[in-house]
């Protein structure tokens, strides 16, 4: 570990150069301040990468309102659209179950496949992908 790595060589130069062991003591803590804040922001950013951004940019897409054949009104996502295909892809890539919110990205997938209601062909390559890919986002959180 980088404490255990820091520490024997810091102790060294302590006797070496005769440092009191308060100031060894002060620059071993620096270094595992240094240390904790890399492992931070780390894992922010990873955080950040593979939650907080796809729930943004999945936010982004437009939410229809229909209704069906009993007259209850669904929201939907158009599965005919694009950018709801390339939206889904970058989830797909970058989702973590083990840090998202399952309820919230089983909603997101139901909106989708409720946009079969709406669907008049269902040969259509795009509708086709997206389909495929938000049964591969809902099976990440069975």
């Amino acid at each position: 570990m980088i404490h255990t790595s820091s520490l024997i060589p810091l102790l060294h130069l302590g006797k070496l150069f005769n440092l009191p062991s308060d100031i060894t003591q002060s620059i071993y803590f620096h270094i595992i301040h240094d240390s904790a804040q890399l492992i931070i922001d780390k894992w922010y950013s990873f955080i950040n990468i593979h939650n907080t951004n796809l729930c943004y940019i999945a936010n982004r897409i437009p939410i229809l309102q229909g209704h069906t054949f009993f007259g209850d009104t669904i929201t939907y996502y158009d599965l005919h659209d694009k950018k709801f295909n390339i939206t889904l892809s970058i989830c797909a890539k970058y989702i973590k179950p083990s840090i998202s919110d399952k309820d919230w990205w089983r909603n997101f997938t139901q909106n989708g496949f409720n946009g079969l209601t709406f669907v008049n062909n269902n040969m259509d390559t795009t509708v086709q992908h997206n389909l495929f890919i938000l049964t591969n986002i809902f099976g990440c959180f069975q």
